[in-house]
């Protein structure tokens, strides 16, 4: 990896160097910000590292000018203390550093990053005109969540900041895929009645759909709901822990799909006059568009700066082979509650792999519920 440390302190990062040190990896460490400019015209970096603080400079707000610049590289902010709130960062690592972990996570997405980041899915994405934008409302609620003095009330006044979002949620709220017959009239009652987790989702998805592309044999009101259905059934068969991290990753999974199917419309009206909707159509979308849904949407999730966590999930999803090489997790529930939504039969090795034959028959029983 080339890994580029930026530190205008100059020993603010001199503990992240070991980590790295022992390895082939090449490190660029700069303290001056017009030779950074320069080294960046010159140099394809896969990693940018930051502080919190750059002096007078906010290490985020760096980022994000990076992000738009150099959108391909890794993003990675050493702050002070895990609540310390970053916008623009793939990964967040609080002091006192664990290098061992660091440089696994790092060495692990690399590996994804180079695999979204090929110039046939940047240069897809780069022209195509209009793009899904990033859930601005959901990342807002997000970071406020993490103030332990935002209330209920603080909560709904964010979503009510935007009058055409909030009709929306609560018209997805008191869908029969939520409302379960209890109407629900106000943004308080939707936060009593199904909770604040389950509501910033509902934010998210209304938010990521709005984006409306006039894809000819696409229902984008179906995906919206297969999406939501994804979230609910992975967030139910992971640890406490990972519920949350499962609802975002099963409602983002096939985000990618509205972006490919605009790409050219003569490959995409091809694309559905052979698809086959009971079977696993990405080997035909990369024989035909040259990428998959998978990746373009993991390069999406790139560039609005989510965790590699959930860029896994969806470049992993329809990839049972390959996601055996980890315990069960986010990526793992969102394969199979995909898998199941659409009647598909699991992969008999991962169901073995992960020890689910006892369990598998009431998972199937909840997403019969959920279609």
């Amino acid at each position: 990896m080339k890994i580029l440390l930026i530190d205008t302190q100059q020993h603010a990062l001199d503990a992240i160097k070991p980590a790295f040190n022992a390895s082939k990896d090449d490190i660029t460490h700069v303290t001056n910000l017009v030779i950074l400019q320069e080294l960046l015209q010159q140099t394809k970096f896969d990693v940018v590292v930051t502080p919190s603080l750059l002096g007078k400079i906010n290490g985020d707000e760096l980022l994000r000018t990076l992000t738009s610049s150099f959108p391909q590289m890794i993003r990675v902010q050493v702050i002070n203390h895990e609540h310390y709130t970053t916008k623009h960062a793939h990964f967040n690592f609080a002091q006192p550093l664990n290098l061992a972990a660091i440089k696994t996570k790092l060495s692990q997405s690399q590996k994804h990053s180079q695999a979204i980041t090929k110039d046939l899915i940047v240069k897809t994405i780069t022209n195509i005109k209009t793009l899904p934008s990033p859930p601005k409302v959901y990342m807002q609620l997000t970071h406020a969540l993490k103030d332990s003095n935002t209330d209920s009330q603080k909560i709904a006044d964010i979503i009510l900041q935007d009058p055409g979002l909030t009709a929306k949620v609560l018209h997805f709220a008191n869908s029969s895929l939520m409302s379960k017959g209890k109407n629900i009239t106000s943004i308080n009652d939707a936060i009593t009645k199904m909770g604040v987790d389950t509501l910033c989702c509902i934010v998210m998805t209304t938010e990521l759909f709005t984006y409306s592309p006039d894809i000819p044999n696409f229902s984008l009101e179906k995906e919206q709901l297969h999406s939501f259905a994804t979230a609910k059934l992975a967030a139910s068969i992971v640890k406490p822990e990972l519920k949350q991290q499962a609802m975002i990753a099963g409602l983002l999974h096939a985000i990618g799909k509205v972006v490919l199917y605009e790409i050219k419309p003569d490959l995409t009206e091809k694309f559905f006059k052979l698809r086959n909707p009971k079977e696993d159509n990405t080997p035909l979308e990369l024989k035909i568009f040259g990428t998959d849904h998978c990746h373009v949407g993991g390069y999406l999730l790139h560039t609005w700066s989510f965790s590699y966590s959930l860029i896994e999930a969806l470049i992993l999803h329809r990839s049972p082979e390959k996601l055996l090489k980890s315990s069960f997790g986010v990526a793992q529930a969102v394969y199979l509650a995909n898998t199941l939504l659409k009647e598909r039969k699991p992969d008999a090795a991962f169901i073995k792999h992960y020890k689910m034959e006892g369990v598998l028959d009431k998972i199937e029983q909840r997403a019969n519920r959920l279609r």
